[in-house]
């Protein structure tokens, strides 16, 4: 009996052993596999974003500037081409735009360059993000005080897709 006894606990370390072995061995990752795998997670992330909507500024008016007295004082304002009223009202710390309707608050971007008068080249929103590139080497006015400039704006969605895009001129003074 002790000879059976024995058999087992040498049959048993026996299979203890290959289990283990079989424990230390990991599938060996190739590049394909590595490859096959990033795609499947891009698939898996692009049918999870939405598609881009375009995005339609409208100008803000007078009244809009009345209702709202944080649109007064120094800073800028970009007009597209053939408009009268302003699409974006940008001041120190803070811009706005108007879209369906209704007026929207933008946060400058302290980390951006800094434009004339306090203003900032990028402004973050909610839902979007402005980005107003201004040619100052074209300015025209009469003084440092007041000038004007060609402009282009851009703004994105959440995710740093272009939904509207506008040529005009910007308007700054103090």
């Amino acid at each position: 009996m002790l000879i059976g006894l024995h058999a087992v606990g040498l049959l048993a370390l026996a299979f203890a052993g290959l289990g283990l072995a079989g424990c230390d061995e990991e599938p060996a990752s190739t590049e394909a596999q590595d490859r096959a795998d990033a795609e499947a997670v891009a698939a898996v992330l692009a049918q999870q974003t939405p598609p881009p909507v375009e995005l339609a500024l409208q100008p803000i008016t007078t009244a809009d500037i009345v209702e709202n007295s944080a649109m007064e004082g120094a800073g800028c304002s970009f007009t597209p081409g053939g408009e009268e009223d302003p699409f974006a009202i940008l001041a120190d710390g803070v811009g706005f735009v108007k879209y369906e309707g209704s007026i929207q608050r933008l946060a400058a971007d302290a980390g951006s360059t800094e434009g004339p008068f306090g203003t900032r080249e990028q402004y973050d929103g909610r839902e979007y993000s402005l980005n107003i590139t201004i040619d100052q080497a074209k300015k025209e006015g009469e003084s440092e005080a007041s000038w004007a400039a060609p402009a282009n704006l851009t703004m994105a969605d959440g995710y740093d897709r272009e939904v509207a895009m506008s040529e005009g001129r910007v308007a700054c003074g103090g």
